[in-house]
């Protein structure tokens, strides 16, 4: 079977935690569209709100070789870790970063607040 992901989408606040270790409590949904004997699509959303509120989604498609058979829940397990793993990426990529640039002929340092 191969899994692919064709959109990825993510709304957040502008709000960043500060914990290294962020715990999310995340509800989420898949839903699967035949698209012919061979080929699945899939919408995963998962949403948080508790300590981070946001909403992330992809969507994708599953292509079955031969004469594998779509089992909806073993397919459901894979792609949540999968999405559960680009959401903490996207996280990650997304979050508040401060730097400080030091000039040697420039007596005053230059703070950058940005979020990527």
């Amino acid at each position: 079977m191969e899994i692919t992901v064709e959109k990825i989408a993510m709304i957040r606040e502008n709000y960043n935690p500060r914990n290294a270790n962020l715990n999310l409590d995340v509800d989420w949904s898949i839903e699967y569209t035949h698209i012919d004997q061979k080929n699945v699509k899939y919408d995963i959303i998962l949403k948080s709100a508790e300590y981070l509120n946001l909403n992330f989604k992809l969507e994708g498609v599953m292509r079955l070789e031969g004469f594998e058979e779509f089992i909806q829940q073993d397919c459901s397990q894979i792609i949540f870790h999968h999405a559960c793993a680009m959401l903490m990426n996207m996280i990650s990529l997304t979050r508040q970063s401060s730097y400080e640039l030091f000039k040697e002929d420039i007596s005053s340092t230059v703070n950058l607040d940005t979020a990527f």
